[in-house]
């Protein structure tokens, strides 16, 4: 059966071939629907552009410097969608490049658009630039919204003699021959072909200054009513089923038709079936293979894991009845198509409680023998354990978004369970890394208690319950000094906070290890709520620098979060204009990264100098100018203070970095601005 993916792997392919020999390079991104909320523009360009860098010989020199001051920059910070269509530009206007971009459709709205723009603003850049995208049929609208007249549109109908091989092959491996004849065998080949409603996907081809939309079909349904039939084990039913199916049996029938037949199966097969659909349409990331099937292995209440109860491949896969598709080279699996998570999550009397049940059994599987074992042995490397327990990951990471969705007294009882050993737990290893963003290296050091796990996943009933319990230091620091407030500060959950901020003895402004507090961290996550909470406090400092010498404002007009920057303003303890280590302001941070609301709202307040130098002698303007952000400049200029002809430490005005980047529009700004001041002279 044909897929998305698969309809883009054999035009990667082709494309493979073709290029090989020549200067020509071909990558590729594959949408997830289970992960669309981390696959933002940002994150589809950028995988391109690491796949384009891995393949080179010799990395560009400016592509070189970007990424270099990247690496260097505080907080590991990554570049930014501006930074990273511009390298695309730059890599592609001096070599053919495909890039292919599979499942659009299942992209959020808001970073489909961005996406959008920022295809178009690398075409309009690289000539030599070819782009192939699959999606849904709203696609076509959204592309010819976007991009007006340079769109056309093809309809393609589905190749008959496709569908006819398919229905052939298919047929020729009929498990129950005897429930077959003549009769009904051409009846099939006659009927399925024309009365099946097409799927439609739309393949977007950008071939140099215009786009062509092609839609082809999908053998989906076929695939689906041709299982269905062939499913049932006498001729009249296969009949039957046939004749439904020419009475109009749609996408929507077929699911519900194939899932009464996994709930038929009987015996285990129906269970593991059903248990399947569960994780995989509600699991909060993608699931491998074996992540899925040692899930379908635990058993409830049960304090051992048996490695016997994994589930074959070959009986998981009979056991969903085509309903799933699993890639055996990527060792993942997925459901046939996104229509039919949105079938699923529509229909919610099929998983009654589905988060509830996912969460018992993660904490089922943390509190098994086999994991304690591994909790005790403090040196133990969290990342050599997957191989052996693939599933242990995913459970440690998630079990807390399943209970705070759905918090049933069986998880309550397993989550308290996990908290009374949880000092040492490998389990938060894991969280621990991916909450402060660092491999941790000494194992033997680790430390994170239950309040900060509680404090992290925000669940307040699970708090409450530790609170009660008096047992922990409330402001007891982790690994990293970080407290069990400043856990729930990074995460904004406002209630959480709001509990801690009223327990007697809280420390909201302790400092972690690297000098942050609870605000800084709030700031830094652009959690406008929780700073609002803190800065009701009469006791926190809200000008407080970390080690680098970054203020909560900093941190905030650094990543560009104007609501939170405009709380921090309101109190007068707040220095709009405080340098960092490195002579930085606030306004120089949001300048360097193109927020033009943060500068705004910067240049608002008079005591900020908006031409203030940092150490290499770098103006705002000169930051702005240097990566094209025309909003940002043409703020700036607004300023009488602000002198566009200054150097920087290397001896370039913000005009000539401008032209050395390239940046056409700031050239004009500031070549306007040169001309009105030699005018007013």
């Amino acid at each position: 059966m044909l897929t998305s993916s698969d309809g883009s792997s054999l035009v990667v392919d082709r494309l493979c071939d073709q290029s090989r020999g020549q200067n020509t390079s071909v990558t590729c991104f594959y949408f997830d629907f289970a992960a669309r909320e981390e696959q933002s523009a940002t994150s589809i360009l950028g995988s391109l552009l690491k796949q384009l860098i891995s393949g080179m010989e010799r990395i560009p020199e400016e592509i070189s410097r970007v990424l270099q001051e990247q690496e260097t920059a505080v907080s590991g910070h990554k570049p930014q969608l501006v930074s990273i269509v511009k390298m695309l530009q730059l890599i592609t206007s001096s070599q053919r490049t495909f890039m292919v971009i599979d499942g659009l459709d299942e992209c959020t709205p808001v970073q489909r658009f961005r996406l959008f723009d920022s295809l178009k603003e690398i075409l309009e850049n690289s000539p030599g630039s070819r782009i192939f995208v699959t999606g849904g049929p709203n696609i076509c609208v959204e592309v010819e919204t976007r991009l007006a007249a340079r769109v056309t549109s093809i309809s393609v109908g589905p190749p008959r003699g496709d569908i006819d091989r398919f229905l052939h092959f298919r047929l020729n491996e009929d498990e129950k021959p005897d429930a077959m004849d003549e009769s009904l065998e051409a009846e099939i080949l006659r009927k399925v072909p024309e009365n099946t409603a097409e799927m439609w996907v739309s393949v977007m081809t950008l071939i140099l200054s215009y786009y062509r939309l092609i839609d082809i079909s999908r053998f989906l349904l076929a695939s689906l009513n041709i299982g269905a039939i062939l499913q049932e084990s006498t001729i009249y039913r296969r009949r039957e089923t046939l004749s439904k199916m020419r009475d109009g049996l749609g996408l929507e029938d077929v699911y519900g038709a194939t899932i009464e037949r996994i709930k038929a199966q009987g015996g285990g097969k129906s269970r593991l079936g059903m248990e399947a659909l569960m994780w995989i349409s509600h699991a909060e990331r993608p699931l491998s293979l074996d992540e899925l099937c040692h899930a379908l292995a635990i058993e409830l209440g049960s304090t051992d894991f048996n490695t016997g109860n994994v589930p074959s491949i070959s009986i998981l896969v009979d056991s969903c009845q085509g309903l799933i598709t699993v890639n055996k080279e990527a060792s993942t699996v997925r459901l046939v198509h996104f229509t039919l998570r949105e079938y699923l999550s529509a229909h919610h009397d099929l998983f009654a409680t589905p988060h509830s049940i996912m969460a018992e059994i993660c904490l089922t599987y943390l509190n098994s023998g086999q994991v304690k074992a591994l909790s005790a042995n403090p040196s133990a490397n969290p990342n050599t354990v997957i191989h052996d327990k693939p599933f242990l990951e995913y459970c440690s990471l998630y079990w807390g978004a399943h209970a705070q969705r759905e918090l049933s007294n069986c998880a309550r009882s397993l989550a308290l369970q996990l908290f009374r050993e949880y000092d040492g737990h490998v389990s938060g290893r894991f969280l621990f890394a991916k909450s402060v963003d660092y491999q941790i290296v000494h194992y033997g050091g680790f430390h994170l208690s239950p309040l900060h796990y509680a404090s992290g996943i925000g669940i307040t009933e699970l708090l409450a319950a530790l609170l009660e319990m008096e047992c922990y230091d409330i402001n007891e620091g982790d690994y990293w000094g970080h407290t069990p407030l400043a856990w729930a500060a990074r995460h904004g959950h406002d209630e959480i906070v709001k509990m801690f901020l009223e327990q007697e003895g809280v420390d909201p402004s302790k400092q972690s290890s690297s000098g942050k507090t609870p605000l800084s961290n709030a700031a830094e996550g652009g959690h406008e709520g929780v700073v609002r909470l803190l800065l009701g406090r009469g006791d926190i400092n809200p000008d407080k620098p970390d080690n680098w010498g970054l203020t909560p404002l900093a941190l905030a007009a650094e990543k560009g979060y104007e609501g939170v920057v405009r709380a921090l303003l309101r109190r007068e303890e707040v220095n709009p204009d405080k340098p960092d280590n490195w002579d930085r302001t606030p306004l120089a941070w949001a300048a360097r990264m193109g927020y033009e609301g943060v500068v705004r709202a910067l240049l608002e307040r008079e005591e900020v100098n908006p031409d203030k130098p940092d150490k290499r002698d770098r103006t705002p303007l000169a930051w702005a100018t240097r990566n094209g952000y025309e909003g940002v400049v043409r703020a700036l200029l607004g300023r009488e203070e602000v002198n566009p002809d200054k150097p920087d430490h290397r001896g370039k005005t913000p005009l000539m970095r401008a032209t050395w980047h390239g940046h056409l529009g700031v050239i004009a700004l500031l070549q306007a601005s040169e001309a009105a001041t030699h005018h007013a002279i």
